[in-house]
């Protein structure tokens, strides 16, 4: 016999709004006041009926546990909502974290790694995720990445297929002209689309995207895949990691990475060189800076002409020119050489 227990209450109090709102979604912090502790509330607006399927989402998050994929606290709902209460990272999304400090090549794979990881999880439980963007990796208090949000999440059928109610609009792949049944190729576009906007800026699809006349030029950019342009990605982004973009991001899905885990297996074998660098432009003057945990610095700075000054920062806290890459008219393949270099 099943006896419902209807009595039992959850109670807390919203404290701030945070994040991208859905359609009928809300995301807060709030403090529970039962736990004494702040977590994030999902707030979802229903229609009163089907709640079913309104609670489809804490329930695929609750089935996919790991270590990279946000947990699922408690779900309940009232007669116009259900909650879902997650853990409360201060850090938030890897978005905020882009805006706030900016990211090396070197934290960027190490993430990507990570939220990966938990990509593969759904995956291999039959699972598309269907909404992958900055805003939906989550960074815990020990600075991991955390895929988060399943709004949009479906089951796989037995082909591997899936028909999302809804998606991201800035990150429909191409294929979605034709069709609205995807297989995780959907989502390795998605996976190389936020790579890119945390490459090159949050608001660089739109901008793109913006530019174009009408939904047919976007299309022929698309199937030439010169949308999104990949010239726009730093000089100082290694070629390989450029490269894996480049193929996450394939017009045709069978070219595109086949699994996650071919995509993981890429990524970790990226060499460990110039990974360090952070880019910055100011007063026409293009800007690289690394500096190393043993408190060594390089700074690189290219002017609009193509002079390169070169400069090595000693443990000391002495800079020193570095002649040998100190070069006038230098193009833009010679500027990624010395980013790249090993010969500091």
């Amino acid at each position: 016999m099943i006896i419902p227990y209807q009595t039992a209450q959850v109670s807390f109090q919203k404290k701030q709004r945070i994040g991208e709102n859905g359609e009928n979604s809300e995301v807060y912090v709030v403090h529970d006041e039962h736990l004494d502790a702040e977590l994030v509330v999902k707030q979802i607006k229903t229609d009163g009926f089907n709640e079913e399927r309104y609670l489809l989402e804490a329930q695929l998050l609750y089935k996919s546990v790991h270590p990279n994929v946000v947990q699922v606290l408690y779900a309940c709902k009232d007669v116009q909502h259900i909650y879902i209460a997650m853990p409360y990272y201060r850090r938030g999304s890897l978005q905020q974290v882009v805006e706030a400090e900016g990211l090396t090549c070197r934290q960027l794979i190490r993430y990507a790694i990570q939220f990966l990881s938990g990509l593969n999880n759904i995956h291999s439980k039959g699972l598309l995720h269907f909404d992958i963007k900055p805003d939906n990796i989550l960074i815990s208090d020990t600075d991991e990445a955390l895929l988060s949000d399943f709004g949009f999440a479906k089951n796989m059928d037995g082909d591997g297929f899936a028909t999302p109610e809804a998606t991201y609009r800035l990150h429909l792949p191409p294929e979605s002209a034709a069709t609205r049944d995807f297989n995780n190729s959907a989502d390795i576009y998605q996976v190389g689309l936020t790579l890119y906007r945390l490459l090159v800026g949050l608001e660089s699809l739109k901008q793109q995207r913006d530019a174009f006349a009408n939904g047919a030029e976007l299309a022929r950019a698309q199937r030439s895949e010169a949308y999104p342009d990949l010239v726009q990605i730093p000089r100082h982004v290694p070629k390989k990691l450029k490269a894996i973009i480049k193929k996450c991001l394939r017009y045709n899905p069978e070219t595109r990475y086949e699994s996650v885990m071919d995509l993981l297996n890429e990524l970790s074998s990226i060499e460990d060189v110039g990974l360090d660098w952070r880019f910055s432009t100011a007063d026409n003057i293009q800007r690289w800076e690394s500096i190393s945990s043993d408190g060594v610095g390089l700074l690189v700075e290219v002017a609009d002409n193509g002079q390169c000054t070169a400069q090595k920062k000693t443990a000391s806290g002495v800079y020193r020119r570095k002649p040998s890459f100190c070069e006038a008219n230098l193009t833009p393949e010679r500027i990624h050489e010395i980013l790249m270099s090993s010969d500091w």
